[in-house]
């Protein structure tokens, strides 16, 4: 049988879907991971899987686990505990048929939002946790597809991760989530000239004096599929949310010299 789930690594809570549609509608609309295969759990934290273990756990009788040795033993783990709860779930079983409803509109995604902490902390020089506060600090924020290729090519999950328990719950920051066209995100996040046009057109063969001119507007269109941004979807765009008082990121801190410089 099928496993179809979605959790949210953060809160450490899990949910069993009938069918891979309603799954995936549900990580849309919540935010959530969509889990189909225990590798799609590997970007855990050891810790994330630990409570997700103990959550899965719990209503088959198991008992917790107080530490994995490794992220793919608890995605082993977890995965199991979630095919036998989907196994013995009501809904796992031939799903009854439900009279027909008017349709409703889809939901949208709400994203991550996430109000900052009272104060926020540094990160030191070269760490991801660096990365994240350089890329989202930006007036134009991050898109999910810029963090995986900036944070060497993590998982989805892992940047998601990085932003609820990093960013926010480690550093205090908080990060808001705003939706834009994959037209919008283009403009607003891939071109190296976001004020004007006139760079990034112009090695396309194409000239744009003013964003409100839109005499070239086919031509920016055309630019933005070539780089696979599909006016059509909508895409997700991440921004730090500073605490009360402050108006820029706090400065990164050097890593501490190693034991045997420090003695020198």
């Amino acid at each position: 049988m099928t496993t179809f789930a979605t959790i949210d690594p953060a809160a450490a809570t899990y949910a069993l879907h009938a069918t891979e549609a309603d799954a995936t509608a549900a990580a849309d609309a919540q935010d959530a991971l969509f889990v189909l295969i225990a590798e799609d759990l590997e970007g855990l934290t050891i810790k994330q899987g630990a409570a997700l273990f103990a959550a899965t756990a719990a209503p088959l009788g198991i008992a917790p686990v107080k530490r994995f040795p490794d992220r793919a033993t608890a995605a082993r783990r977890i995965w199991q505990n979630l095919a036998a709860l989907s196994a013995t779930a009501p809904e796992a079983a031939t799903p009854k048929a439900k009279p027909a409803a008017k349709a409703k509109a889809p939901r949208k995604s709400r994203g991550i939002n996430l109000a900052p902490k009272a104060e926020a902390k540094p990160c030191r020089v070269g760490t991801k946790q660096a990365v994240l506060v350089d890329l989202l600090s930006r007036p134009t924020g991050a898109t999910m597809n810029e963090l995986i290729d900036a944070l060497g090519n993590w998982k989805p999950i892992t940047v998601k991760s990085g932003l609820t328990w990093d960013m926010n719950a480690v550093k205090g920051y908080g990060i808001r989530t705003e939706h834009l066209t994959g037209f919008e995100a283009f403009v607003e996040c891939h071109l190296d000239d976001c004020g004007t046009f006139g760079t990034a057109l112009d090695r396309a063969g194409v000239t744009s004096q003013h964003p409100d001119d839109h005499s070239d507007h086919d031509a920016l269109l055309a630019l933005a599929h070539e780089h696979g941004y599909d006016q059509s979807e909508r895409i997700a765009v991440y921004h730090l949310v500073l605490p009360v008082g402050m108006d820029a990121p706090l400065p990164h801190t050097q890593s501490a010299k190693p034991k045997a410089e420090a003695g020198q």
